[in-house]
C-alpha cells in the first residue's frame, strides 16, 4: 500500500515537471494559471527537494485568480476524493 502511494506521487512530480514546469522570468496568464494551480501538490513537493516553483513569479491578476480557484479545488478533491462511492 505505501509503495503503491509512493509511486502515485513520484509520478505525478514526474508529470508535473513535464507538462507544468514553472519558469521564474516568464509572465503567465490565466490559462497558466488554471494548469498550476491543478498540479499545486506535486508542484509543491517538488519545490521541497529542488527549487521548483509551485507559483509562479509574474503573473496577471487573472492568473492569480485562476491559481487560487484551481488550487482549492485540487486540494479539496485530493482530500475528500472526487468519484462517488457505491
Amino acid at each position: 500500500m505505501i509503495g503503491c502511494i509512493f509511486f502515485y506521487i513520484l509520478a505525478c512530480c514526474l508529470v508535473s515537471w513535464l507538462f507544468c514546469d514553472i519558469d521564474s522570468e516568464k509572465t503567465y496568464s490565466w490559462y497558466a494559471g488554471i494548469w498550476h494551480g491543478i498540479f499545486i501538490i506535486p508542484n509543491f513537493i517538488r519545490s521541497l527537494f529542488t527549487d521548483a516553483l509551485y507559483k509562479a513569479e509574474h503573473y496577471t491578476a487573472a492568473y492569480n485568480v485562476f491559481y487560487w480557484i484551481s488550487s482549492i479545488m485540487s486540494v479539496l478533491i485530493t482530500i475528500f476524493g472526487g468519484g462517488s462511492r457505491k
